[in-house]
């Protein structure tokens, strides 16, 4: 039923338009669910590590996403057929319970991401995605400051400039596409409330935390 495949950096997983397949569940890759606009620009609206899936559209029955779901941080995942997913949640009422209470969360963080890229400023947000990042990966892990910059929806200088002011404030370690964190503490100070909104829900809604 399930079956471990590696999930490289980029992999397109699921794109507009195009019918879902497969059901991933990340171990220790992550995996964004990215906007993108009529002139190719993107933003990230969510993310998916081991302590969820992807896609969830296909839980409420849709076969087809309005978003493109993509590996932004590699590494591997257990997948299944997107109908055999389905089969087992119409059997299993806990399983169907336990998929709808992450879509809930999901629903909730997307929001509050909506909300934060358009109040908080460029360092809170990338703060609180490199600690969710973290959480989900481990403390090192590699992004690059252009796939940064389209998933915050800011230009690379700016997140050049915040990866250079942690880096100097001994926040975190950045060498071509390598980030280490060094001082969790400081970045949660740095990191907007959002952080610990979405954590908070997760572990309301599913009774466990992202961190590894």
């Amino acid at each position: 039923m399930l079956a471990r495949t590696s999930l490289p950096k980029g992999l397109v997983l699921a794109e507009p338009g195009v019918p879902i397949e497969q059901i991933y569940f990340p171990v220790r890759s992550v995996i964004s669910t990215v906007t993108r606009m009529a002139d190719g620009n993107a933003v990230e609206v969510g993310l998916a590590g081991h302590e969820g899936m992807s896609a969830l559209s296909v839980v409420f029955g849709s076969r087809v996403s309005p978003h493109m779901t993509v590996v932004q941080i590699q590494d591997s995942a257990y997948s299944m057929g997107a109908q055999l997913f389905l089969d087992q949640m119409e059997n299993d009422r806990r399983l169907k319970d336990r998929v709808l209470a992450y879509a809930e969360y999901t629903f909730t963080a997307a929001a509050q991401f909506a909300a934060c890229n358009r109040l908080h400023a460029i360092e809170e947000r990338y703060a609180r995605w490199i600690l969710m990042a973290a959480d989900r990966t481990g403390n090192d892990f590699m992004l690059t400051q252009e796939y940064s910059a389209q998933m915050l929806g800011v230009r690379r200088p700016g997140v050049t400039l915040v990866a250079r002011s942690m880096s100097d404030a001994g926040l975190i370690s950045y060498r071509r596409g390598h980030i280490a964190v060094l001082n969790r503490a400081g970045l949660e100070e740095l990191s907007c409330e959002c952080y610990a909104m979405v954590n908070g829900e997760l572990r309301r809604l599913m009774g466990y935390g992202a961190s590894i």
